[in-house]
């Protein structure tokens, strides 16, 4: 497994911020807190490629938001707010050489966090970020290579779709109660419900039986724990500030 990873700008106090946060506070903490996310992906393994952040970009340590990885190629995204749209820049030269890459036409925008490969199949939310010309982008990109889509409306007071969706076992999605009903997902997904108000919780990173999550959910964690998965607790109040997660601070591909 390898991974993009960029680090955090002078400039991050001034990302965006609405649903979980109202800004990150402490830069230095919030790179205290991407050295050690950086450091645990290589400790399970992952080969990390790092870019270095730009200040004209707040919010660029959020990599996940410009490419969508499918087996061998990647779909380099329009990101849905027009702050960002220079951010994809250093990630597409990144994946250059490691991926066949496929660029988004200009009309079609979209978040890589409203993406989740579920096996087969590709979940993508419909939110304020990603449109129907980048829905339908997604949809000739992945079933050209052999994959399903099946569209989820992201609830309006969740920015992304795996901000509060993810799957930590094959085969299975962790989502807050409240925020979506099992109609929303297809008609054969387990799902294993949290408290909505451990939201936050529902976004981890998985890498076989070891998964990221993030600290401070007791709930979600026991209910992971009883799955006989080990946890990896990850402190991450910096990036909740800035309504990011432990999927946003990745690019991940074989």
């Amino acid at each position: 497994m390898r991974a993009i990873v960029r680090g955090i700008p002078s400039s991050y106090a001034k990302g965006l911020a609405e649903y979980f946060g109202t800004g990150p506070t402490d830069i230095e903490e919030a790179r205290s807190q991407h050295k050690s996310y950086v450091a645990k992906l290589r400790e399970l393994g992952v080969t990390v490629k790092e870019i270095e952040p730009h200040d004209s970009y707040p919010d660029c340590c959020f990599v996940e938001d410009h490419a969508v990885v499918a087996g061998d190629s990647a779909l380099i995204t329009n990101a849905g707010h027009d702050s960002r749209l220079g951010e994809k820049a250093a990630v597409q030269g990144a994946l250059e050489g490691d991926l066949n890459l496929v660029l988004m036409e200009p009309e079609a925008r979209m978040d890589g966090g409203d993406v989740l490969q579920f096996g087969n199949r590709f979940l993508v939310g419909n939110s304020t970020r990603t449109n129907k010309a980048g829905i339908q982008c997604l949809k000739d990109f992945v079933e050209a290579r052999g994959f399903t889509m099946h569209v989820i409306q992201v609830p309006s007071n969740s920015l992304h779709l795996i901000s509060i969706c993810t799957s930590p076992i094959h085969g299975v999605l962790l989502a807050p109660e409240g925020w979506f009903t099992q109609s929303d997902f297809p008609s054969d997904t387990e799902v294993l419900w949290i408290p909505g108000e451990e939201a936050y919780a529902a976004n981890v990173l998985p890498f076989g039986k070891d998964v990221m999550v993030a600290a401070g959910y007791p709930h979600t964690s026991r209910l992971l724990e009883d799955k006989d998965l080990t946890l990896h607790s990850m402190e991450m109040s910096q990036f909740r500030a800035a309504d990011g997660s432990l999927t946003c601070l990745s690019v991940l591909y074989q």
